[in-house]
């Protein structure tokens, strides 16, 4: 029995199913979520008319606060002898309702079991002159890399009173699907005590992203390649932060824990555990 397709109902199927098999590799990358896709994959030559411009904004928009570089160290500089600190970042970051929201317009619910994703990533910071300090962090697992670095000038730093400083965070990320880009102005206030280190900052990022990859699929015996390629994604976010870190006399152990309520809905917290030389 042949079946005879007419031009337009292809384009139609085409095109409805190619944006629920694209949303869904997407979400699978970002979310890691196990999201089935019952539709046909036909050659995607354009993503840019399949994805809404919203949904491509959100989508960076959380991969990048997701990846974004958050040193976990107060305005208090670190000084030279030798101001060398080693750490281990394990944090949650919760989804932004907005990105949720795109997908569900888009015809994609990922099944959560919570709003909140976590990660992991390597700190080293180093004061390299009395009031200016260097952190880098890092977090590499299969096809999801990040890379982060911090400078910081504290540039108010009273023998009473609560230090002043300046910071400026930048983070690039590949999450397999997405890339991503941003820079992070922060300022910060803290309070140094005998054993422990309280501060408060604020910060505005800027972020830069694109979407690329491909995937190959059989389709009724036939080869199909679904290409991605959307560039020049950009987004912005902003929030405010709070946290402590605290010396185990004798022992050299730095404890940190930090919380942050972000103006776009990826709320955050964590904690460090290293070492303080």
């Amino acid at each position: 029995m042949n079946v005879i397709y007419t031009e337009s109902s292809m384009m139609s199927l085409r095109s409805s199913s190619l944006l629920i098999g694209v949303l869904s590799l997407w979400v699978l990358s970002v979310l890691a979520v196990p999201i089935q896709a019952q539709a046909i994959t036909f050659t995607l030559p354009s993503l840019n008319d399949l994805i809404s411009p919203a949904l491509q904004k959100e989508g960076v928009r959380f991969a990048g606060l997701l990846a974004a570089h958050r040193p976990y160290q107060p305005a208090t500089p670190l000084g030279t002898t030798p101001g060398l600190e080693a750490s281990i970042e394990a944090s949650l970051l919760q989804i932004p309702g907005s990105f949720l929201d795109e997908l569900k317009n888009a015809g994609v619910t990922p099944s959560l079991k919570s709003n909140s994703l976590p990660i992991a990533k390597l700190h080293l910071h180093k004061g390299i002159y009395p009031q200016l300090d260097l952190g880098l962090s890092y977090f590499k697992y299969q096809a999801f890399v990040l890379y982060g670095a911090d400078l910081k000038w504290a540039f108010l730093v009273p023998e009473e009173g609560p230090t002043w400083a300046a910071r400026l965070c930048y983070s690039q990320a590949s999450l397999q699907y997405v890339r991503t880009k941003s820079w992070s102005p922060q300022l910060l206030i803290s309070r140094r005590l005998d054993f422990a280190d309280t501060y408060l900052g604020i910060e505005y990022t800027w972020i830069t992203g694109r979407i690329t990859g491909s995937q190959t699929v059989d389709v009724l015996g036939v080869p199909v390649t679904t290409e991605i390629d959307v560039r020049g994604i950009k987004a912005t976010g902003g929030s405010g932060f709070i946290g402590i870190g605290m010396k185990i006399p004798g022992l050299g152990l730095k404890l940190g824990l930090e919380g942050a309520y972000s103006f776009v809905g990826a709320h955050s917290l964590g904690t460090t555990l290293g070492i303080s030389w």
